[in-house]
């Protein structure tokens, strides 16, 4: 080996060792469910935590013009709030603020990278922008941000915005170091709006072997001859939840001589439009639409439940789905999911064939004609589908290496 060789080498291990400075950006909507129930935040919390736990100096970087945002983040989560600020157009900041920037990029090196998390529009084409400018790496996972522009079938559902994803997004994704998709569906999408763009395909999941070890799927009872209990617990967003396709399927289920009842639990400002919805199919109590439910009292309602179903028209590989499903839960999910190819190949419940509430009845009518014994060998199945995609730490791992550049 030539000298050069060999201080090429040394550098290389050493830029191996040193740690990284990933600085994990999320950028708030208007409308904000609390840290603790939203999805995006579960997710990021446990990426900083295994980071950190390698080694890393993880961090959440919120810009929210909300000032208690931080609200409920744990004490061992990094984080810091950057108020937004700047023109707006329909509540949505346009730009960001060199002193934001300044504020974001303070104390960064070599080792610094960004970590955008939801293409969020317009403001994720700014602050790549200045990201570029300066010099600073990036990455991005969209977390399902434009699933409502492609179809799962990567044809057009809204032309405006994809023109905006094709000709300012695009740009942005095509620089970032890599595009975390979570699924081939999502994937797909940054290759039509980027092609050239760098693309890491990691999926999701809902636990950590380092931080709480496996958890053990909770005891229930199989259904009996009243049915079983079709459990939802997300957000409360009729048109990307899919709660109307639910509602509605459930009744068309029950009215072609289905039993059980619905269960539903969530937040959100159309709770009233869904009691509604749920009173005009006359079912009585056979729909129960709840408020939020957190921590003992929600695990108490999940514990009596026997499937949990999302007929979601936008979300991608939800980490709600995946607790549920580790706890032996078996799903009932939309292809839009993403899920539903882990679900049938683990035999871990059923899948929705089309975004209709024939199709959400159909499936819910194949979930309530499964024995007990079937019921069971899902419940078992749906644990050990969630096992089988990792755990954080494994995902953390693979994200430093195919991601950040660094072997860990």
């Amino acid at each position: 080996m030539s000298p050069a060789d060999g201080s090429a080498a040394f550098a290389a291990e050493e830029s191996r060792l040193r740690p990284l400075d990933i600085r994990h950006v999320v950028i708030q909507p208007a409308i904000a469910h609390p840290s603790s129930a939203n999805g995006l935040h579960n997710v990021v919390r446990s990426l900083i935590a295994e980071q950190r736990a390698m080694g890393d100096d993880a961090r959440l970087c919120l810009f929210s013009d909300d000032p208690g945002a931080l609200t409920g983040i744990p004490a061992d989560c990094p984080a810091q709030r950057f108020p937004l600020g700047g023109p707006r157009l329909s509540g949505r900041s346009l730009t960001i603020a060199d002193s934001a920037l300044d504020r974001l990029l303070d104390g960064a090196g070599p080792d610094t990278v960004v970590h955008i998390h939801g293409a969020v529009k317009p403001l994720f084409a700014a602050l790549a922008r200045g990201l570029y400018r300066r010099g600073v790496p990036y990455g991005v996972t969209l977390h399902g941000q434009c699933s409502h522009v492609y179809n799962i079938a990567g044809r057009v559902r809204r032309r405006l915005p994809a023109a905006w994803m094709r000709f300012v997004d695009g740009p942005a994704l095509a620089r970032a170091r890599f595009v975390h998709a979570i699924t081939e569906e999502e994937a797909a999408i940054v290759r039509a709006a980027a092609p050239s763009a760098t693309v890491r395909l990691l999926p999701n999941t809902a636990w950590s072997a380092r931080r709480d070890g496996l958890p053990a799927p909770v005891p229930r009872a199989a259904p009996d001859d009243d049915g079983p209990t079709f459990g939802y617990c997300a957000r409360y967003e009729i048109d990307h939840k899919g709660v109307d396709l639910l509602i509605d399927g459930f009744a068309a289920y029950r009215r072609a001589g289905g039993r059980g009842v619905l269960e539903m639990a969530g937040s959100g400002p159309v709770r009233a439009d869904l009691e509604r919805r749920a009173l005009a199919h006359g079912l009585g109590s056979a729909i129960r639409v709840h408020g939020p439910v957190f921590g003992a009292e929600k695990a108490a309602m999940m514990a009596g439940w026997h499937y949990f179903a999302l007929t979601s028209r936008y979300d991608v590989m939800p980490t709600g789905c995946l607790e549920a499903a580790l706890s032996g839960l078996p799903l009932i999910v939309t292809r839009e999911t993403g899920l539903v190819p882990y679900v049938e190949e683990c035999g871990a419940g059923f899948g929705v064939s089309a975004l209709t509430a024939e199709a959400v009845a159909d499936a819910l009518a194949r979930a309530g004609r499964a024995g007990p014994g079937d019921w069971r060998e899902m419940a078992g199945n749906a644990h050990r589908m969630v096992v089988g995609i990792g755990d954080w730490g494994r995902i953390a791992a693979r994200l430093r290496t195919a991601g950040y550049g660094r072997p860990s």
